[in-house]
């Protein structure tokens, strides 16, 4: 095993590290959710990333987004996450693309994927991935930040879950605007539903929201 994640052992059997070393995950979107839940995955010891991202660094992303530094700014996301990957542990085959997503891309670019994880702000964009999650029958964990309040959907293939929630608006989900910790808690619930997803824990969010405020403390789990 690779000694950078012996502490993991505290809750992961070796068994289990193994098994997380041979998935493939998806992650849409390198931002503010993007980038967290990327460096999240590379510290659990996940052996394969596909990440996919149009954007540059610009200095409004300082406040919340993991990879935002001075050093990258102007940077293409999706690249800066493939270095950093490359940093945490450079056996992790991760590949990184600078793309749109759209309906044409999103199936060839989750192909051979355990899991899709969002991480994006745009509700058209999600319904597209939850339409090419479904033609694959693989898992999609969603998430969504606004202010100190963030939502986790994780949503079995082909039961529209994205499309009951947002009825097919045309929208960006974090109008209200995104802060560091609320965006590091939401990524932290995504990786921690799609671990017990791909080691087949009980527990988990699926067919489920869970809807959590970091301010008023308030939480409620609604299942679609």
């Amino acid at each position: 095993m690779n000694e950078f994640f012996m502490k993991n052992l505290a809750i992961f059997s070796p068994e289990e590290m193994d098994v997380l070393r041979q998935k493939k995950v998806f992650v849409a979107g390198c931002g503010g959710l993007g980038s967290s839940v990327i460096e999240v995955l590379a510290r659990s010891g996940i052996g394969h990333l596909v990440v996919a991202d149009r954007d540059v660094f610009e200095p409004s992303n300082m406040n919340r987004q993991i990879l935002c530094t001075t050093e990258t700014l102007d940077k293409r996301k999706a690249e800066a996450a493939s270095e950093r990957v490359r940093l945490i542990d450079p056996s992790i085959d991760i590949q990184a693309f600078v793309t749109d997503l759209n309906e044409s891309n999103l199936r060839e670019l989750i192909e051979g994927c355990d899991l899709v994880i969002d991480a994006l702000d745009s509700v058209s964009c999600r319904l597209l991935l939850e339409n090419a999650c479904a033609e694959k029958e693989l898992f999609l964990i969603h998430g969504a930040v606004n202010g100190w309040a963030l939502q986790v959907g994780v949503c079995p293939p082909k039961k529209g879950m994205l499309h009951t929630l947002y009825g097919g608006k045309e929208a960006t989900v974090h109008a209200g605007g995104g802060i560091a910790m609320t965006v590091f808690t939401c990524a932290s619930f995504e990786v921690s539903e799609a671990i017990k997803l791909l080691l087949h824990r009980p527990d988990s969010l699926a067919g489920n929201f869970l809807f959590f405020d970091l301010l008023s403390k308030e939480s409620q789990v609604i299942a679609l």
